[in-house]
């Protein structure tokens, strides 16, 4: 055996000992596009609203005009609220939602966001008969509120609906009753 066929074996050998790199494979399968929830037991909400709302802390309701449209992608309504100032509200508020409903889930969901922070998530299981109830699982005891109820909305007809919920003052313990009624303009 010669010096120079031992070098090329031992070469041989360590070159089948080294792992060959494979370039990695590009997955060219398409991300799935989820099928578009079905919004039409909602599409009466679209277009301008003109809302009152009576909270049992407050001297008077408030006037609150929300609109809504179909987002361009066919995934959302959106909604835009705005309510002018008062005496107990001191500057215009302006609070967005977007409304969808889950197939995976099988409920509706109501993303709330705004000034400050604000953000709320609620969940629906549905219209039953003419009411759906909002259940706002971002809700966490505070100072202020202890407790919270639903948001029991009932359709009176496709230009109004009408809303009650209530809360408890965490230091006071009082139940303070919110209701309401929007019409469509």
């Amino acid at each position: 055996m010669t010096v120079r066929w031992a070098f090329t074996m031992i070469a041989v050998l360590a070159i089948a000992a080294i792992p060959l790199r494979v370039p990695a494979q590009v997955e060219s399968t398409p991300v799935p596009t989820p099928q578009k929830p079905n919004l039409s037991s909602m599409a009466f909400l679209v277009g301008t609203w003109s809302c009152s709302t009576k909270s049992a802390r407050r001297p008077a309701a408030y006037m609150t005009t929300s609109t809504y449209t179909m987002d361009p992608s066919g995934f959302w309504i959106d909604e835009t609220s705005v309510t002018n100032p008062n005496s107990w509200i001191p500057a215009k508020l302006t609070v967005y939602d977007k409304l969808t409903y889950d197939g995976d889930t099988h409920r509706w969901v109501d993303v709330t966001y705004g000034p400050n922070g604000a953000y709320g998530l609620a969940f629906a299981s549905g219209w039953n008969g003419d009411k759906i109830s909002w259940h706002d699982v971002s809700f966490a005891p505070t100072a202020d509120i202890s407790a919270q109820t639903n948001n029991t909305i009932t359709k009176v007809s496709a230009s109004k609906v009408t809303f009650a919920s209530s809360f408890t003052e965490a230091k006071t313990g009082r139940h303070v009753a919110v209701t309401g009624s929007c019409t469509k303009q």
